[in-house]
């Protein structure tokens, strides 16, 4: 669909920072960036945004649920595309690889403490840290070097 229609049917008017930066994340669909990535992304190709534009247009794309953020625990927000598809998250904590996954039974337990505790949820994230297998090898290999 037309960037331009996307962005009018979510009532925003279709500036020049809004379709970059809607256009960067469908180029970009399974990806997560924070604001600081997406104006250096933006900025190599000379687009000279500015840095204030690129922090104020993905909250606005975000409340038009046309992307999704999700505030991790370290202070930073990543945006990525709202493909309407209910998902958490797992962050390395060492490499920040995120990795995205669905589980049918965890959506199942929260949507039934909502409804024993009668609350109406709006919105949620899960978000798990911890490190992934590339970096637990790395570690393990770093550790018994030094043990030698």
């Amino acid at each position: 669909m037309n960037i331009h229609r996307i962005l009018e049917r979510a009532r925003l008017r279709p500036t020049f920072p809004r379709v970059l930066v809607l256009e960067f994340f469908q180029e970009h669909a399974r990806d997560h960036f924070t604001a600081e990535q997406v104006d250096k992304l933006l900025n190599e190709d000379m687009r000279n945004m500015s840095l204030a534009t690129v922090y104020r247009v993905p909250g606005q794309l975000v409340n038009a649920d046309l992307l999704s953020g999700v505030a991790f625990g370290d202070g930073r927000m990543v945006y990525e595309l709202n493909d309407g598809a209910r998902h958490d998250h797992l962050v390395c904590t060492v490499c920040g690889r995120i990795y995205e996954f669905f589980d049918a039974e965890i959506e199942a337990r929260q949507q039934s403490v909502a409804n024993s505790l009668d609350f109406a949820v709006t919105g949620r994230q899960l978000v798990l840290f911890g490190m992934c297998s590339d970096c637990r090898k790395s570690d393990a290999q770093a550790n018994a070097l030094a043990r030698r």
